[in-house]
């Protein structure tokens, strides 16, 4: 019973640590799955998500997240936030094949296109790979 214990303690913290890691830096052109997700988001968005469409073309990955989930964060033309107050632009949920449920939500910080993040909603599963859109559902 206590290495059971202990075993689970190790994979928690493990976890904490990957979570509480520095994002990993990967300068990158968006690729064609990310460029589609990101718009399809904005274009379906809050009402203030559209005009950040415009920044898509000059949109490429500055980094990525240390969990192994497929969350991003770009740069627009070389820029990134200086003011990190994150508004949500577009949030979203979907379902795997086996049933768990995710999260999606593209933001903005500073005036500038920052994140796609992807985060479990039900805990059961890291989100490794990109949603299709047709599988997206307003949050909530």
């Amino acid at each position: 019973m206590l290495f059971r214990i202990f075993a689970v303690y190790i994979k928690l913290k493990a976890l904490a640590m990957a979570h509480a890691s520095e994002p990993i830096l990967d300068d990158r052109e968006l690729t064609a799955e990310e460029r589609s997700l990101i718009s399809w988001m904005l274009q379906n968005g809050n009402l203030d998500a559209p005009p950040y469409l415009a920044q898509l073309s000059g949109a490429r990955v500055f980094s990525r997240c240390p969990c192994g989930c497929a969350s991003i964060d770009p740069s627009v033309e070389g820029r990134r936030p200086k003011d990190f107050r994150m508004h949500v632009l577009g949030d979203y949920q979907w379902k795997d094949t086996r049933g768990n449920l995710f999260g999606a939500f593209v933001f903005e910080q500073d005036g500038l296109l920052a994140g796609l993040d992807l985060w479990s909603i039900d805990g059961a599963e890291t989100p490794r790979t990109l949603p299709n859109s047709m599988e997206l559902m307003p949050y909530g």
